[in-house]
C-alpha cells in the first residue's frame, strides 16, 4: 500500500459521479439538457450520467460529450447492473453483459473507466468479497438515496483498509440523483487536478487526489509523506470538528475546530480524516498509509 500523494498545485472541481434520467427508461423524454443544467447552474464543474446499462441496450448510450463546455464537463460513464451494481466511471465504450461484480470491474478497467462499487450496502458487500474482487479501489461511502446506511459504509472502508489482505480504498460520496432538482448536492466529490479535462479528472479520482463530502468544504489538505504527517483542513470553510481515523476504525484524536494536525505515530498503520459540523454535514479524506508500519 502506497501514500497519498495530494498535489500542491491544480484546482478543485466539484462532481457527481451518479445520477440518472428519464431519457434511460424512455424512448419519447430526453432530460439529459435539463438534469446537466441543474448541476451546472448549482455550482458542479463536472457530471457522469450514470445510467442502468440493462435499460439502454438498445441506445448504447455511455456519455454526453454534446453537453460539454469550457467550464462543464460530461463524463462518460454508465451503472453497470446485470450483476452487483457498479459504476463504470470515465469508460471509452458501451459495456453490456456483465455477470458478476468480478465482471463488472474488470469490463470496466478493460475499457479504461475507474469501478466504483455503489451504495456497498444495497445489498451489502461484505470485506471479503470487495478484497476478493481484484481491481476495486473506490465504492460510495456515502449514497444519497441511502444516507442510513453511511455508517455500515465506513466500517466497510475500515475492514477493508484493515485487513493483512487489505489494500487502498478511496470513498466517493454521491447524489444517486433519479431525476429530481431537489436531489442535487446530497453528496458530491472534490477532485484536485491541473485542468477540467476527462483525461486529468480521471487519472486524479483514479489515484485518490478527491475528497468525498456532504457540504463540507476544505479550502485545501495537505499530505506530507515525507515525515508521515496529515494536515486537515488548512482553511475549511464550515467544518467543526476533525476527526483523525485508524486501523479498524479506532478515533485516534479529534480536533473541534476548523483546521488541524495530526502527526502520524510510528504504531499508526494508517490514517484517515472526517470533517463534520453542527448541520450534519461531513467530508471524508482518503486514507493514507504509514510506510514503517505492519499490519
Amino acid at each position: 500500500m502506497g501514500a497519498l500523494s495530494v498535489p500542491g498545485g491544480g484546482n478543485w472541481y466539484r462532481g457527481n459521479t451518479h445520477t440518472h434520467a428519464r431519457f434511460s427508461d424512455s424512448n419519447d423524454v430526453n432530460d439529459v439538457p435539463a438534469i446537466a443544467g441543474w448541476y451546472k447552474a448549482a455550482g458542479y464543474d463536472f457530471l457522469t450520467l450514470s445510467e442502468h446499462n440493462n435499460n439502454l441496450a438498445a441506445k448504447k448510450v455511455f456519455g454526453h460529450d454534446e453537453l460539454t463546455t469550457p467550464t462543464f464537463l460530461m463524463m462518460r460513464g454508465l451503472e453497470l447492473s446485470k450483476s452487483r451494481h457498479t459504476l463504470a466511471f470515465g469508460i471509452n465504450t458501451f459495456i453490456m453483459g456483465e455477470d458478476s461484480l468480478q465482471d463488472a470491474v474488470t469490463r470496466t478497467l478493460d475499457a479504461g473507466g475507474v469501478p466504483i462499487l455503489n451504495h456497498p450496502q444495497a445489498p451489502i458487500v461484505s470485506a471479503a468479497s470487495f478484497i476478493a474482487t481484484k481491481g476495486l479501489n473506490h465504492f460510495e461511502v456515502f449514497n444519497g438515496g441511502r444516507p442510513q446506511h453511511t455508517a455500515a459504509s465506513e466500517k466497510l472502508w475500515d475492514e477493508v483498509l484493515s485487513a493483512v489482505n487489505g489494500r487502498t480504498v478511496y470513498a466517493v460520496a454521491a447524489d444517486d440523483n433519479h431525476y429530481k432538482q431537489s436531489n442535487v448536492g446530497r453528496g458530491w466529490i472534490m477532485v484536485k487536478a491541473p485542468a477540467l479535462t476527462a483525461e486529468a479528472i480521471l487519472d486524479n479520482v483514479r489515484s485518490g487526489n478527491f475528497y468525498a463530502t456532504t457540504g463540507i468544504i476544505l479550502a485545501d489538505y495537505q499530505v506530507n509523506s515525507a515525515s508521515n504527517r496529515i494536515d486537515i483542513g488548512i482553511s475549511s470553510q464550515n467544518g467543526d470538528s476533525i476527526a483523525f481515523i485508524g486501523k479498524s476504525g479506532v478515533v485516534l484524536s479529534t480536533v473541534h475546530a476548523r483546521n488541524g494536525t495530526y502527526q502520524m505515530k510510528s504504531g499508526d498503520y494508517y490514517v484517515r480524516a472526517k470533517i463534520t459540523n453542527a448541520e450534519g454535514k461531513a467530508a471524508w479524506t482518503q486514507p493514507v498509509f504509514n510506510r514503517e508500519a505492519s499490519n
